[in-house]
């Protein structure tokens, strides 16, 4: 059994490699955000050389590759931070340490499931996190601090997408919304505008808006204050470089919340965007459920959760035709999220 360390530093993914007593196999290798298939070419040359028992470890900072990886069936384990060292100021844990991890602390990992991804085995711990933030979101709610969807008044919609900009299923995204005249909203992962900013762009000159997704996908509760700012920070410092403005508006990575993060979101002048309906693209065993699903769910000021990166999202693709008629022929208008609900009304 051989053991991958995948990790981000800035704007690169790093792998490492070794065997099962430790030796390192392949030494740390940087790929740039762009080469996520080189990546995945490499761990199967490896698991190759490994009798086809090669499995790769990542933190719970890295919410980019879990997807990816377990897409090329390559299985995947999370190191959480009790067996962790400490995370340099801007990336996860290194390549070579992540691997170390499978030889010396292989029952301490959790192994990640397509539908678990990288939340797999902490459901209730996430689950509790958000519950024990009820109270504070009601409040910034009321002060406009964070956004669940908009009035009920009204015939508005809007169509939300998280995970891109991806250089496949993004432009296939942007040309189904100009079919249609439709707006929508887009929360980027920064390492993924660093590495594709033309798409950026081009998402903010087609009318809509850009807004910020962190820049790794992590699992927010596992971040320092510093570390989130950092996140936050970072991925508004690209996506300004890139379509020239710069967003306050956010959406934690998989809705992972606490009262403390909340609030410090706030305090760095930010808006939480949340939403009322997951159309499970990311999950729906076909394009008809996740058409169903909105369907079925929808009303005047929803917000609606898709995904244009983060995996294969050629159901979205599938799916977001019938989605967009859909809401059309009930009358509504399909809006970014800052016009669906100003910042007075939520």
């Amino acid at each position: 059994m051989w053991w991958a360390g995948a990790a981000w530093v800035g704007a690169e993914f790093e792998v490492a490699v070794v065997d099962g007593y430790g030796t390192e196999v392949i030494p740390p290798t940087r790929f740039s955000g762009r080469d996520v298939h080189a990546l995945i070419d490499l761990l199967h040359a490896c698991a190759g050389r490994a009798g086809g028992d090669l499995r790769t470890v990542v933190d719970s900072t890295n919410g980019m590759l879990d997807r990816p990886l377990l897409d090329a069936g390559l299985p995947v384990y999370r190191a959480d931070p009790p067996v962790l060292h400490r995370r340099p100021a801007f990336g996860s844990v290194p390549g070579r340490v992540l691997a170390g991890c499978g030889v010396t602390a292989a029952a301490r990992l959790t192994p990640l499931t397509v539908t678990g991804g990288a939340l797999t085995g902490r459901s209730r711990e996430y689950l509790t996190a958000i519950a024990r933030s009820t109270f504070t979101k009601r409040r910034l709610v009321r002060t406009g601090q964070l956004i669940e969807r908009g009035p009920r008044t009204g015939r508005a919609v809007a169509v939300s997408f998280d995970d891109g900009p991806h250089p496949d299923f993004t432009p296939r995204v942007l040309d189904i919304l100009k079919r249609y005249g439709a707006a929508a909203t887009f929360f980027c992962i920064g390492l993924n505008a660093a590495a594709y900013p033309a798409l950026v762009a081009r998402t903010a000159a087609e009318g809509h808006q850009v807004a910020n997704h962190t820049w790794s996908h992590p699992y927010l509760p596992d971040l320092t204050r510093d570390e989130l700012l950092r996140q936050v920070d970072a991925t508004n410092a690209a996506l300004a470089e890139a379509a020239g403005l710069t967003p306050t508006l956010v959406r934690p990575p998989y809705g992972a919340r606490t009262p403390r993060l909340l609030r410090w979101l706030a305090g760095h002048g930010m808006t939480t965007a949340l939403w009322d309906i997951d159309a499970n693209d990311w999950g729906a065993p076909d394009a008809a459920s996740v058409v169903e699903k909105v369907k079925r769910t929808v009303t005047a000021g929803s917000v609606v959760l898709m995904h244009d990166g983060g995996g294969d999202r050629r159901r979205t693709v599938a799916a977001l035709p019938r989605i967009l008629e859909t809401l059309l022929d009930r009358g509504y208008r399909l809006v970014t999220i800052d016009r669906l609900c100003g910042r007075s009304a939520c």
